[in-house]
């Protein structure tokens, strides 16, 4: 049996409480009251919870269900994100734009402002390829990309470019190792001597920590995705340098230290697009969705 909570399951159990019975919900998701009567039930027999009080005026969350009801509504909307990444990086759904965007960006930002499109243009299907900063800005001069998001200092001169804000690169390491013992900042004469697990070179994530510490780094691993660098990270092969954002579970459940440092990681998230090409109405939706989404992410990764 899977550990896993049934996604149908919370689906309906959201629909009952935003229509007040289980009834109304079943019509809503297309099945019968009493399939979706022995679908809650077993539910709550599967996670021993009682989620509704159930009477002949409707049926009431308890407190219990109420928080289950929270939290499903966080995971359902996270996977309609990743539906909507997923549906994008697939050539046969392309249909009016094509978009090339970093790791870091297309992982935690792009399904999210793709999404946000699509309300405004239900009909419109990007094509997304996922690359570094370095080969994003490539696939907007060739014509494969109408616009590109890259997170890198280093801009090119030759595209339009459009700042959308910033990103925070995070050290992390285990929390058993000697940095993550530390009150003080790590000196920099530390942080030059040590091995770290670092992303590909083209990637803004690289090139950011490059300029930041002013030497080329020494690598205990070279990583070409994010997921790589947390697990070599969770590994103990070093200590690796990753965007906040991927790390923060990690940070905040204790499985992973932020490491205190006087760098400055920091790294511009942009949007660019060939200005010799012809103006395409999509992306300029996109970049201005793209702008008020960084704008708001600032209140949860602020500035240092």
């Amino acid at each position: 049996m899977s550990t896993w909570p049934d996604l149908e399951s919370l689906r309906l159990l959201v629909a009952i409480a935003d229509l007040g019975s289980i009834g109304a919900a079943a019509r809503d998701e297309g099945i019968t009251q009493p399939a979706a009567s022995k679908r809650i039930r077993a539910l709550e027999a599967r996670w021993r919870l009682r989620l509704l009080e159930r009477s002949k005026r409707g049926s009431v969350l308890t407190d219990d269900g109420a928080a289950v009801v929270s939290w499903a509504r966080q995971v359902l909307h996270e996977m309609e994100v990743m539906q909507t990444g997923i549906e994008a990086l697939s050539a046969e759904r392309r249909s009016g734009l094509s978009v090339a965007a970093s790791l870091t960006v297309a992982e935690f930002m792009l399904p999210r402002w793709i999404g946000e499109l699509r309300m405004q243009e239900a009909s419109l299907q990007p094509l997304l390829r996922v690359v570094n900063s370095e080969h994003v800005a490539e696939l907007v001069r060739s014509g494969e990309a109408d616009i590109g998001f890259i997170e890198t200092a280093v801009l090119p001169r030759d595209l339009s470019v459009v700042r959308l804000g910033v990103d925070a690169l995070s050290i992390v390491t285990l929390p058993n190792h000697p940095w993550a013992l530390r009150t003080t900042p790590v000196p920099r004469e530390a942080l030059i001597e040590a091995e770290y697990v670092l992303r590909e070179r083209g990637s803004g994530t690289r090139s950011t920590f490059e300029s930041a510490l002013r030497v080329e780094p020494r690598l205990a691993l070279e990583a070409g995705s994010t997921s790589a660098l947390v697990g070599a990270a969770l590994a103990g092969l070093g200590p690796a340098v990753v965007s906040s954002r991927a790390v923060a579970h990690y940070v905040e459940t204790g499985r992973l230290v932020e490491i205190p440092h006087e760098l400055y990681l920091w790294r511009p998230i942009s949007a660019v697009t060939d200005p010799q090409r012809r103006f395409n109405e999509h992306a300029e939706a996109l970049t201005k969705i793209a702008q008020r989404a960084v704008r708001r992410d600032r209140a949860e990764f602020p500035e240092g």
